[in-house]
């Protein structure tokens, strides 16, 4: 086995983006790149360069398309959604495509999740258009999510309440609680959306309507689509100063070890 350099991952991701794109392209599936990812790639012209990590978002009709269609197709990495087996384990309620040739969690018995270098993809879904009652079903949803999340029998941090909680339910009841609140609004009806699982945060409430309006963005010279009003996303996301680098102490990735098998 050989542990993985930053600059490595960063390869390994952006083949994997690449390939991502590939499929979405060729099925007319919509995402744009997301968070640190499209922070990097307006401020750095790619990866931000102590992160290792890739995210991009897709709205809830593209992102179901994209997790059926993409397993049926002839690609080198692999989907994780809601997959547990006995070498691949993954089952949040937002998806992941990781290449089956790197793992994250070589001698870690902390957890049960299995997978290698790996790119976040996240639903996005339609909310209340009224704030209030938007705000209290985007509470419900991240309630569950993180019960879910805490279901995993090898985690060792969490209050004892959140950890006592997640046994009252299966974990399959625990996905499926989700899995069918996250679907509760019609997105015909609704003029936005939101990034919900995966997130412990309210604001990250968009028009729906963002998605109608994609341009290609420029990443590690290569080309991905964006919100072509990548301002109005970032500095929603990261606030007004997102062009200004954090301090040398806040530049940090996610410090896993990754290893090449």
């Amino acid at each position: 086995m050989e542990r993985l350099t930053l600059r490595q991952i960063q390869e390994i991701l952006l083949e994997i983006l690449s390939d991502v794109d590939a499929c979405c392209s060729a099925h007319g599936i919509r995402y744009s790149l997301a968070f640190g990812t499209l922070l990097g790639a307006v401020r750095h012209g790619g990866f931000i360069p102590w992160d290792d990590d890739v995210d991009i978002i897709m709205p809830r009709a593209d992102f179901d398309r994209f997790t059926a269609l993409y397993p049926r197709s002839d690609h080198r990495y692999h989907l994780l959604y809601n997959t547990r087996t006995a070498d691949e384990f993954y089952a949040l309620g937002f998806a992941k495509v990781h290449d089956p040739q790197t793992s994250k969690f070589v001698g870690e018995r902390r957890s049960l999740f299995r997978y290698g270098v790996s790119v976040d993809i996240f639903p996005l879904d339609a909310v209340p258009d009224d704030d209030a009652e938007c705000l209290s079903y985007m509470k419900e949803l991240i309630h569950l999510h993180r019960r879910l999340y805490f279901r995993h029998k090898r985690f060792p941090y969490g209050s004892p309440f959140t950890l006592l909680e997640s046994r009252l339910r299966s974990f399959d009841a625990w996905w499926e609680a989700c899995d069918r609140l996250a679907r509760k609004y019609d997105s015909c009806a609704c003029r936005r959306v939101a990034h919900i699982l995966g997130s412990n945060t309210f604001e990250s409430v968009h028009d729906k309507a963002l998605f109608d309006d994609l341009a290609p963005v420029s990443f590690e010279g290569r080309s991905f689509p964006a919100f072509r009003d990548t301002h109005a996303y970032l500095s929603q996301v990261f606030g007004p100063d997102y062009m200004t680098p954090p301090p040398p102490e806040q530049r940090h990735g996610h410090d896993c070890n990754m290893y090449r098998l």
